[in-house]
């Protein structure tokens, strides 16, 4: 495998593996919603961490928060510090700056200038599936490697997870998030 370049992003399996994580790739037919992961992958989606990409100005924002959690935009804009009318969700071609494709986004990014955003809720998941880069397949890893490998995440209220819906919480080092 060759090292990326800066026009070439490294992909979220090139940064996991070169940070020593363990991680497990499960392939399946292309997904962009809840409903396509529940019916075309077998993985649950209330253990998936869901990962949206936004931009303010010049600044590229990944998002992550439970599978089954709603953002807030005006919950993120505060947690950035922009206003909410400069929020606006990234275009495929901020996709492809980040090596990532919709229905792939991934919190796993090591691209210069992004901000990765976790939700509270995702500090106390366990094992978690999120985006590869890829729509066609996910990503089965720890939740606080996914903290730990984002350096110095913003870590927020930025969703909602809806009542009954259970936060899946590692029986091992549980709140702790890195």
């Amino acid at each position: 495998m060759s090292p990326s370049s800066p026009s070439t992003p490294a992909t979220p399996d090139d940064v996991l593996r070169a940070a020593g994580v363990t991680f497990r790739v499960h392939t399946h037919p292309p997904v962009r919603t809840a409903e396509d992961v529940r019916r075309e992958t077998g993985l649950s989606v209330a253990d998936s961490v869901k990962t949206l990409v936004f931009t303010a100005d010049d600044q590229i924002f990944l998002v992550a928060f439970p599978g089954l959690g709603r953002l807030g935009y005006g919950r993120l804009a505060r947690a950035v510090g922009v206003p909410r009318s400069r929020l606006r969700p990234a275009g495929e071609d901020v996709l492809r700056s980040l090596g990532m494709e919709p229905g792939g986004v991934s919190p796993v990014c090591n691209a210069p200038g992004v901000t990765v955003v976790f939700d509270t809720a995702v500090t106390r998941m366990g094992t978690v599936y999120c985006g590869s880069g890829r729509a066609d397949r996910s990503v089965e890893v720890e939740a606080a490697d996914l903290l730990r490998l984002a350096g110095t995440p913003l870590v927020a209220d930025v969703a909602e997870v809806p009542d009954g819906a259970e936060v899946t919480v590692s029986a091992e080092g549980a709140g702790d998030a890195g």
